[in-house]
């Protein structure tokens, strides 16, 4: 692809066409050089001064393509420079367009929380009206799910910033997760989808309660979404010097080329008629990094999906 800056452009055929005339020099001057010369004196002297032109001009296209070169690779002219400062400023801007987005989730975390408490509170006050029942429900779980996204949106600020800070403490991640199922345990069970967690003893590790809630917590929501109806398994063990937990689906399952793009910003994997921001799976990762462990998914078209993190008991 030819560049797309008219300077570099002009630059890089001048580069070109002085390296393929030095090519051309130096082979004249090797043809010319080795070769005995005439005994005839002026065609003798006619080829060394052809000699000595030619190789004075390679000389003089050598500093040519050295001096292009350079200037290709280290450009001084102020095009360049006002190029580095609007991707400078272009970065500022983006940045600071994070910075407004974590801001507002901020601002909007307090008053989403009471709508949650409020309509917990409502939900027990009808516990015998099963029409308010139904709608309370669909209320809840869409505040729950926009609550979901504030928390995403106010980590990808923190992420971007470069200041999302772990605030590390004793826990045990099997109790975490159980507390984590039993939140999902009236949308799995409107999804039609059971719901289990196997976890044969306490798996503890100094870990931060807060974000291995999230991850905990955005990968059950993302397997509730692709497994609608089907099972839903969560294991979690120690394995050795780290904890491990998986969560399968059995659902659609992914193919090849979605795995590979997976943990993207801003991905969506297929269309399931829900909403979401292609954000749960990049701040999973994100934030599963930050804790020096890894995750990784095996799936199946039409199989499920299963993810699994592994975590060091601790950060070295």
């Amino acid at each position: 692809m030819p560049p797309s800056h008219p300077t570099t452009a002009l630059r890089a055929g001048v580069s070109l066409l002085a390296f393929a005339l030095l090519m051309v020099t130096l082979s004249g001057v090797l043809l010319l050089a080795p070769g005995p010369l005439s005994t005839n004196k002026e065609e003798a002297s006619g080829l060394r001064l052809l000699v000595l032109v030619t190789g004075l001009v390679g000389v003089t296209l050598g500093c040519a393509l050295g001096w292009t070169l350079r200037q290709t690779l280290h450009p001084e002219d102020p095009g360049h420079t006002s190029l580095a400062q609007e991707n400078a400023r272009l970065r500022a801007q983006v940045q600071g367009a994070f910075e407004l987005v974590g801001v507002a989730a901020h601002d909007l975390g307090n008053p989403l929380l009471a709508l949650q408490l409020r309509l917990h509170r409502l939900r027990a006050q009808t516990r015998h009206d099963v029409r308010a029942q139904e709608g309370l429900s669909v209320a809840e779980r869409e505040a729950h799910r926009m609550g979901l996204m504030v928390h995403d949106l106010l980590d990808l600020s923190r992420l971007s910033a470069g200041r999302l800070a772990l605030e590390l403490e004793d826990l045990d991640l099997a109790d975490l997760t159980r507390e984590v199922a039993e939140r999902f345990s009236d949308q799995a069970a409107a999804a039609g989808s059971s719901l289990v967690v196997h976890a044969q003893g306490p798996v503890l590790g100094r870990w931060d309660r807060q974000r291995l809630d999230r991850v905990t917590t955005n990968l059950l929501s993302n397997a509730l979404k692709f497994g609608r109806g089907h099972p839903i398994e969560v294991h979690v063990l120690a394995d050795g010097s780290q904890a491990r937990l998986s969560v399968c689906d059995h659902g659609l399952g992914l193919p090849p080329d979605a795995q590979e793009r997976l943990f993207g910003r801003f991905e969506r994997l297929g269309d399931t008629g829900r909403p979401g921001s292609g954000l749960g799976l990049y701040i999973v990762h994100q934030l599963v990094q930050a804790h020096g462990g890894t995750i990784h998914v095996s799936s199946r078209p039409g199989q499920g999906a299963t993810f699994t993190v592994e975590l060091p008991h601790s950060l070295s």
